[in-house]
This record gives C-alpha cells, structure tokens and sequence, in this order.
C-alpha cells in the first residue's frame, strides 16, 4: 500500500499541493487526473524522492519516506519505478541492448544475459520482432512500449506512468492502454497513472482521483465521474472550454 497524507507542497508563492491524501491499493490501477498545473505529476514524483514534500507523510507500505535521504531511495525505486512522459532511449543502441541496460546495472547480469532477459521483456511488449532497431526508426508510441519493457526489467512491484499516451497517435494510445491492463492483470503489478486522456481513464483504471485548486476533488471508480453532478468534474469529462475550471 501506498499513502499520501495531507501532502502539502509550493513551489515559491504557488500551492501546488494543498493537503493531498491519496491512498494506493496494491494491484490496482489507479488515475489521477485534473488540469495543466493540477500537481498530478508533482504528486507521484514525490515517491521515488524526486520531489521532497514541504508538510505531509509519503507512507511506503507503512513506513514514512518524506524524510529520507537520496541514497535511502535506491532499494525503493528497485520496486517502484517509473515510465517518464519522454520515452528517453539511446539512439546509439538498439532496442534490445536499451533493455540490457538495467539489467547489467541493477540485477549485475552478464552482457549475455542481460540480452537474453531483455529480449524476453521485450516479448511481453510486442516488440521482441523489433529488437536489433534504434529508437530513431520507430514512431512514439513503439518508443513508449520499449521504454515500458525497460522499466519491466527490473521486475518492479509498483510502476507510475507518466502521461503515457500523450502525443500519440489514438491507435498507439490505446495500445499503450491495453499494455498497461494487461500488465496488471497478469502480473499483479500495481500502476499509478498521470493522465488527462479519457479514453484511457474510463477504459483502464479501477479507480480516478482528480486534483483541483491542489486539493482531491473527487476520488471514485470511473463510472462516479461519469455519473457526478459536480461541474468542475463534468466539464472536465465532457472537456467543455466553458464552465469553472480554467482548461
């Protein structure tokens, strides 16, 4: 389980984060969503210790990590990685060798091991046929799957995906999505997804919890979204320009 509680955070005079308490369920794959600038990314940053909050608790499976220094995160981020909104893969390598990477670093796998386990992690991607290509000959959205096998590889509890399907095209967004499910359901793992793309909200998540004004809104299964009577949260479903959130 993962909690935030009462997270409070400001970057100068602006309140990002104002008394957030969100708690993760293991297996579940949990949305958080809101606007441009809602502090969801800020939020889940605040995990792996790249955001340092300045009030509240980050509770890791009970125990508070708000306080802990940079080398006290090296075994956490092990079971709790991340997919960043910009697949960020070696050009000089290929896809396969991009994989290797953290296996040689992280599980200390020899360089032919470390290729035969990619390659395997690659497989569960749909992209094993595709293994000996740079990341320079593939669009955005086989970026985005080879970046999610990378973060596969060192066989992670937790995974918080940033803004996975944006900019991609909607065929390669809804691959995105169907990865993503189909990683939860079969491998148990749980998944915190920052998204503003409904498609993928009401076609994956087990539940959402919206930021607004750097406080939770609403925090429900899909179908309370779509059912709230709410107006910040109907014009965000509906994405209606006019109405009271600023989008």
């Amino acid at each position: 389980m993962i909690e935030f509680i009462d997270v409070r955070k400001a970057f100068g005079p602006k309140v990002v984060l104002d008394g957030v308490t969100v708690t993760v369920q293991k297996g579940e794959i949990l949305y958080i969503i809101g606007k441009s600038g809602a502090g969801k990314s800020v939020l889940v940053k605040h995990l792996l210790g790249l955001i340092r909050p300045d009030a509240g608790q980050i509770r890791f499976e009970g125990q508070d990590i708000a306080g802990w220094r940079e080398r006290d995160f090296y075994p956490l981020r092990k079971r709790c990685t991340m997919v960043f909104q910009h697949s960020t893969l070696f050009d000089s390598m290929t896809l396969l060798e991009n994989v290797a990477l953290p296996l040689r670093k992280h599980r200390g796998l020899s360089h032919a091991d470390s290729l035969v386990a990619a390659r395997e992690t690659l497989r569960l991607v749909h992209m094993e046929s595709m293994a000996e290509r740079s990341p320079a000959d593939i669009g955005d959205g086989l970026r985005k799957r080879v970046a999610i096998a990378r973060a596969l590889t060192i066989e992670p509890e937790y995974v918080v995906f940033d803004e996975p399907t944006t900019g991609l095209d909607p065929i390669s967004a809804r691959r995105v999505d169907a990865l993503i499910r189909r990683l939860s359901d079969e491998t148990g793992v749980t998944s915190i997804v920052v998204s503003h793309d409904l498609r993928s909200i009401f076609g994956v998540a087990d539940r959402v919890v919206m930021l607004y004004q750097g406080k939770v809104l609403l925090d429900g299964p899909p179908a309370a979204f779509r059912d709230s009577a709410d107006p910040v949260v109907r014009q965000f479903v509906r994405g209606d320009p006019e109405g009271p959130m600023e989008l």
